[in-house]
């Protein structure tokens, strides 16, 4: 079981919107879905880009390099691309307005 570290506030992430941040050297992606807030690797397991850069659609992020699809939720890749492996995700809690994210 890992240690939840302050990351942000909800603020810094408006609905619909995602964000990089990095604690313990590891990016992770924030994103806001219909209020509630979800942490996935940023990395993209496919071609090493960062997802940040890439389009959130609902709860799927796009990869801006190859297209690469992942569910911002689970972690799990597109069954529609072959590059499909999937992320690793992150435990969150809010307290406040203040995000944790679980390493």
């Amino acid at each position: 079981m890992g240690e939840f570290i302050k990351v942000v506030t909800s603020d810094e992430i408006p609905k619909g919107k995602m964000i990089k941040i990095e604690t313990r050297g590891i990016e992770i992606l924030l994103a806001n879905v219909n209020g509630k807030i979800y942490a996935i690797e940023n990395i993209c397991s496919h071609e090493q880009c960062g997802l940040n850069e890439g389009n959130l659609e609902g709860f799927v992020v796009t990869c801006s390099c190859h297209g690469a699809k992942f569910d911002v939720r689970t972690g799990e890749g597109s069954k529609k691309t072959p590059w499909g492996t999937g992320q690793d995700t992150f435990k969150v809690k809010i307290k406040g307005k203040d995000v944790f994210v679980e390493v």
